[in-house]
């Protein structure tokens, strides 16, 4: 009765209540990004929303279930989560691209892992075995792909305004961020979600300390921590939630 009575309470306050990775069974209580982005964007009829690393739609998705009237862009590089994502999104009018975002246009490669998810520009690191366990992320190959800026991106696909951009690049997320320094300088985008892998898992990650210092360049605050991911008591993943200073 009281553990219900503190789920309800929790959810009430905008948290989620959800147990944590199978090697530890306690459950854990973090807020909604989503109800959170909601809060924070509101619903106009002329919302622009980008997400980048889009795999098979289930964020698109969530998206598009709490903006009705946005306009959603799809980006996911690797054919076989492309196939499903267009399939899952199919009549929800939003736009699907077989291409990357990076920090420089043109043609380069994907890894590829038997965990697709894990799918990265970004060689991966030897140690990630004692990050996320023994052989749960194996490499299977590599295959060229179309990659774009965001600042490309921007011009390719006539965006004038972005309110929220979702990055889950696997490690990417600040050579994009700072190859884009002049869209985001120039106040051309409100919101950034980001996926930050803080323990060894890819080769070229930057520290945590390097996303925050970048950020605050470019005129953007923290606002909130999510979906925070441990192993042996130590923060190896966090999504974090960035806002435009006004």
């Amino acid at each position: 009765m009281i553990k219900s009575l503190l789920k309800k309470f929790l959810l009430s306050q905008g948290y989620v209540i959800s147990k944590s990775l199978p090697e530890d069974v306690q459950w854990q209580a973090h807020r909604n990004y989503l109800d959170d982005t909601k809060a924070l964007v509101g619903d106009a009829d002329d919302l622009c929303i980008m997400d980048v690393g889009a795999y098979i739609g289930q964020m698109a998705m969530a998206y598009r279930s709490r903006f009705p009237k946005a306009r959603i862009l799809a980006f996911e590089p690797c054919p076989e989560s492309f196939n499903i994502l267009t399939k899952k999104v199919q009549g929800c009018n939003i736009e699907c691209h077989k291409m990357a975002i990076a920090e420089k246009s043109g043609q380069t490669e994907l890894q590829l892992f038997d965990f697709a998810p894990a799918n990265s520009i970004l060689p991966p690191h030897p140690n990630r075995d004692k990050v996320w366990g023994e052989n749960k992320l194996e490499a299977t190959g590599s295959l060229q792909i179309e990659a774009i800026t965001l600042e490309d991106a921007f011009n390719a696909f006539n965006i004038r305004h972005l309110n929220v951009l979702k990055l889950d690049v696997q490690g990417l997320e600040h050579q994009i961020l700072n190859a884009a320094k002049g869209l985001l300088k120039a106040g051309r985008i409100d919101f950034i979600y980001l996926e930050l892998i803080l323990l060894p898992t890819y080769q070229n990650q930057e520290t945590i300390a390097n996303y925050f210092k970048l950020m605050e360049e470019v005129g953007f605050e923290l606002h909130n921590f999510y979906n925070l991911s441990s192993v042996e008591g130590q923060l190896r993943q966090v999504d974090v939630l960035f806002k435009r200073l006004k």
